[in-house]
């Protein structure tokens, strides 16, 4: 099964300070975000692997890392039948 890892950054999520310990960032729906993530990777046949995700703040931005894997084909088993 073939892999890749990503990192996506999410533009429009940046922490602002609050005050001297705490930094917000603005509202976002993570459902919508992960399936904009997973728009991003359908043409090539890839697929998101929701366990992989992890969200991770560089420098005040947001990113999404994680893994997608190729989707194989459907393989179907035929039956031959002699007679």
């Amino acid at each position: 099964m073939e892999s890749k890892i990503f990192s996506y950054k999410v533009d429009g999520i940046v922490l602002t300070p609050v005050d001297d310990l705490l930094s917000l960032s603005p509202v976002f729906d993570r459902k919508e975000l992960l399936n904009k993530l997973k728009e991003l990777f359908k043409d090539d046949e890839y697929k998101v692997d929701d366990r992989t995700l992890d969200y991770k703040i560089k420098d005040g931005q947001l990113y999404i890392e994680g893994v997608v894997t190729k989707q194989a084909e459907a393989k179907s088993i035929g039956f031959m039948s002699g007679k």
